[in-house]
């Protein structure tokens, strides 16, 4: 088994590569030209970035998930919505965002950064508020 050191940098790196894996998905919209594309999908990653923020900053203020014995987890949130953006932007490889998310998330269990209700309870307001939004915009962009 790697070491606790070995996982947290690969823990680590995830998130960092999704985001390099969006903008550099963005960039191609941009080079092919499809300026429809490229403007709803990097505002939709801008937008849901800020939102995982707000969340977070509501919930340092205002304690929602310390109230009930919880963490709100911001890289839970943020791993979510970088995996949302690119089941949109690159749909063929939805398998490999989930499983590679589930994978994050597992990780980020088993270093105990969060426990398994945090990441759930993160996940279900995150993508709850989100959902709609990609819906739509995936809808948009399908015709």
């Amino acid at each position: 088994m790697p070491s606790f050191q070995t996982l947290a940098n690969i823990a680590d790196s995830y998130i960092p590569l999704l985001a390099l894996l969006c903008v550099w998905l963005l960039c191609q919209f941009s080079l092919k030209r499809n300026w429809l594309k490229l403007v709803c999908l990097g505002g939709l990653l801008v937008a849901s970035i800020m939102l995982v923020y707000a969340i977070m900053f509501m919930d340092k203020h205002f304690e929602f998930w310390l109230s009930l014995g919880w963490d709100y987890s911001t890289h839970s949130a943020l791993s979510l919505v970088l995996v949302m953006c690119l089941s949109v932007m690159w749909a063929r490889l939805l398998i490999l965002w989930l499983v590679s998310l589930l994978g994050y998330f597992l990780l980020m269990v088993y270093q105990q950064y969060h426990s398994v209700i945090d990441i759930v309870s993160t996940v279900i307001v995150v993508a709850g508020v989100l959902s709609p939004l990609f819906y739509r915009v995936h809808k948009m962009l399908e015709r």
